[in-house]
């Protein structure tokens, strides 16, 4: 199935494939008039004194030669061509399918592995299917030319040329199988490595701050080792079955002249057809060894092919179809919704709420109590598993999610930046906004000044993932591109918990400004920030417990009275 669908990827460059063809027919037919036009001159000029025809035939065969190199120069650039377009489509669709699988399918593949197979295994399958079989078929053309001509020169010099095939079949099935199953060992082993080093990299704060950078070198050192150990095996089986292959074809050439040299000296053969018919044996054998060595480089290949089309294959995709919202004003309703990641276990437990346009509300809970996976659930990265959400009376089910995501904005606690400006990582969401945009969208939420002081401004580079900023400045960026953004509903989940007094204040004036006139839903850690929304919503082990004002909830003496008395209580202690 993977074969076929790779055939139609090179078959989709017709007017290349064409000329491929083309030059593969005037390369074999120029590589077998060469060694015939050589014994012309041997036989014809040189043994009978024809100085006369010495030109003639000399200039013929450089005609050749030069019509070869041509032929192979062509052939090799549009193979190579070919190559890189079936490598670029082939990118394409893996990037795609990781754009839009779902969240399931990123948390069950390492990101190591994913990288490995949009980079190391693509290239892999161009190399050794793409190249290598477009080449195997200019080989397989000259190799069956050859052997056409050598048993028209001569049927026994023929046989006897072919006696070392069988040596090198049994060369290529006792060690070829082998070397395959190594170099596909070196390759997992290469994707595990990226691995340790992408996480270890990603999580170099973590690694440095519980002094984890020995245990760190142990394990890279650990799958290093074992590349290491692969990669000799492989280079050793490698130093054996190349040479091998090589002598065998040797020895097919010197049987041919021990054979040959006889039969001039009876003069049953001319001294210009021997040496012609070892240049045809080397046509012939060269083919035989490029193809034993395909053929081990496609065996490997396929193991690449199917981990790209395990992928390519998988269901786990985000479906973009149904309705367009139009004039969305923001009214949510949750409608007895329940959710489970896993089978059995729910997180959410008939949860039932609505939110008036313009509306702000805080949703408290304890760690685990589904807070995220409500927001989750409102910009569809997963579906409810009973229920329905509706956004003005439209059951988001029915929604498609580039629509729905068109009118919310979700900020994360931890907000990803891009490397780049910062002026850049605003303009993410809205890539045609002018820079005058985004600093106007800036002084709105009072962030200008903030911003200004960085050493070059809008201009200043976040590092890779924004590490040059701290958790609340990256927090102050993603309310700026919500607000650029300009959608009716926003999802913030704050960690003000995670930053200091003034940065505080900046997130909480900037999110005031960001909510003036939208639906806004409060993912709340620091319950004083639930003070200042219209209506706070308390979960508890997945299943609403209470909703109502804050004055409300307070005179209830409830669970949020509970929290809140406690967060308080902590703050006076710990100050």
């Amino acid at each position: 199935m993977s074969i076929r669908e790779i055939v139609e990827l090179i078959l989709a460059s017709k007017r290349d494939v064409v000329v491929v063809a083309i030059a593969i027919v005037a390369n074999s037919i120029a590589l077998l008039v060469s060694p015939y036009l050589l014994g012309l001159i041997i036989d014809e000029s040189i043994a009978k004194g024809r100085l006369d025809l010495l030109p003639q035939l000399v200039s013929l065969l450089v005609v050749t030669v030069l019509a070869q190199w041509a032929a192979m120069l062509i052939r090799t650039i549009k193979i190579e061509a070919i190559g890189q377009r079936v490598l670029r489509d082939l990118r394409h669709s893996l990037f795609e399918k990781y754009v839009k699988a779902t969240l399931d399918f990123h948390k069950e593949n390492q990101l190591g592995d994913l990288v490995s197979r949009v980079v190391n295994d693509t290239s892999v399958v161009n190399e050794a299917i793409v190249t290598g079989l477009l080449n195997v078929l200019g080989d397989i053309v000259s190799m069956t030319g050859s052997l056409a001509v050598m048993v028209y020169l001569s049927p026994q010099l023929t046989l006897v040329s072919l006696v070392t095939v069988p040596l090198m079949v049994f060369i290529a099935k006792k060690l070829g199988v082998r070397l395959r199953r190594t170099w596909r060992e070196v390759r997992e082993r290469v994707s595990r490595m990226t691995t340790v080093v992408e996480e270890n990299i990603s999580g170099i704060e973590v690694v440095k701050s519980f002094g984890l950078e020995e245990n760190a070198l142990a394990r890279f050192d650990r799958v290093s080792r074992e590349v290491y150990r692969f990669s000799i095996r492989a280079s050793v089986l490698a130093g054996l079955f190349f040479p091998l292959m090589n002598v065998a074809s040797s020895l097919s050439l010197a049987v041919v002249i021990a054979y040959g040299g006889y039969l001039c000296l009876t003069g049953m053969l001319s001294v210009g057809l021997l040496v012609a018919f070892t240049q045809y044996v080397s046509r012939l054998m060269a083919p035989i060894n490029e193809l034993v060595f395909v053929y081990d480089a496609l065996q490997s290949a396929l193991a690449s092919l199917d981990r790209i089309f395990e992928i390519l294959r998988s269901e786990k995709v985000e479906a973009d179809e149904g309705l367009e919202l139009v004039n969305v004003r923001g009214d949510i309703v949750f409608d007895h919704v329940w959710f489970e990641y896993e089978p059995g276990t729910p997180v959410l437990k008939d949860v039932t709420f609505s939110i008036k346009s313009g509306e702000i509300v805080a949703v408290v809970g304890h760690t685990g109590a589904g807070k995220t996976t409500m927001a989750n659930l409102l910009m569809k990265f997963y579906e409810p598993t009973k229920g329905k959400i509706t956004i003005d009376g439209v059951d988001i089910k029915s929604v498609k999610r580039s629509s729905l995501r068109r009118f919310v904005s979700y900020i994360p606690q931890e907000t990803y930046l891009f490397p780049g400006t910062i002026v850049a990582n605003i303009k993410v969401v809205k890539p045609d906004a002018t820079d005058e945009e985004v600093m106007e969208v800036c002084r709105k939420l009072g962030i200008h000044k903030f911003i200004e002081k960085l050493p070059n401004g809008y201009y200043t580079d976040v590092g890779e993932i924004g590490k040059r900023l701290s958790l609340g400045e990256k927090q102050l960026i993603a309310i700026a591109r919500a607000m650029l953004k300009d959608s009716r509903i926003v999802i913030f989940d704050e960690a003000l918990s995670s930053v200091d007094a003034e940065t505080e204040n900046m997130i909480k004036s900037a999110l005031r400004e960001l909510l003036k006139g939208r639906t806004g839903i409060v993912i709340a850690h620091r319950l004083s920030i639930a003070r200042d929304c219209d209506r706070i919503l308390v979960l508890s082990d997945g299943r609403v417990v209470e909703y109502g004002t804050f004055e409300e909830l307070m005179e209830k003496q409830g669970m949020f009275y509970d929290m809140y008395k406690s967060q308080i209580e902590e703050s006076i202690s710990i100050q």
